[in-house]
C-alpha cells in the first residue's frame, strides 16, 4: 500500500484560510495524509523587513512576528475547532516570498496530492487590484488546487467586495 501524498494548506490568518484549513484537515483524516500548513510571509524588494505588531510599540522582523501570528491563528482554530483531528497532526511551514509562487515551489517540494488555499472572493477594482493569490494558484500549480470560501453573512460579504 502507497503513502497518500500530502496536503498542502496555505494561510494567511483569515477567516476563508480557517475554512480553508479545516476543509483540509479533514480531507488529508479522511485519506490518512500529512497535513502541511503553510505561511508564506509577503517580502518583496521593496518594502521593508519589519512589522508592527498590533500589541507592541517596536518594529519586528517580518519572520518572527508571523511565527507568533501563526501559532496563534493555528492555537485559536484547533481551541475553536477540538473535533477537528488533523489539525492536531499538521505540520506547520514558514517561507518568505511572492505567496502564489512560493505555495507552488513548497508543493512541488513536499509532493503534495492537493493544494488548499482559502479565497475572499472580491470582485471588480479590488479583484483587478490586488488580484487573487488563490487564482495565481490554481493557474500555476501542477497538483490539483481546491479553493475554499467561509461562509459570509450580509455584513462580512459587504466588506469582502470592498
Amino acid at each position: 500500500m502507497t503513502t497518500p501524498s500530502p496536503v498542502l494548506c496555505a494561510v494567511d490568518f483569515s477567516i476563508d484560510s480557517e475554512a480553508a484549513l479545516l476543509w483540509a484537515a479533514a480531507q488529508a483524516n479522511r485519506d490518512s495524509a500529512r497535513l502541511v500548513v503553510l505561511h508564506v510571509v509577503h517580502d518583496p524588494a521593496s518594502s521593508p523587513g519589519f512589522y508592527r505588531k498590533p500589541d507592541a510599540g517596536w518594529l519586528q522582523p517580518m519572520e518572527e512576528v508571523a511565527r507568533e501570528m501563526f501559532t496563534e491563528f493555528l492555537d485559536a482554530v484547533r481551541a475553536r475547532h477540538p473535533e477537528a483531528d488533523g489539525l492536531a497532526r499538521a505540520e506547520t511551514m514558514i517561507v518568505v516570498g511572492l505567496p502564489s509562487g512560493r505555495i507552488c515551489e513548497v508543493a512541488d517540494e513536499i509532493g503534495a496530492g492537493l493544494v488548499v488555499v482559502g479565497s475572499r472572493g472580491r470582485t471588480g477594482l479590488p479583484h483587478v487590484m490586488l488580484g487573487s493569490v488563490a487564482e495565481r494558484v490554481a493557474q500555476i500549480a501542477v497538483s490539483p488546487v481546491t479553493i475554499v470560501k467561509a461562509p459570509r453573512d450580509d455584513a462580512t460579504q459587504d466588506d469582502a467586495t470592498q
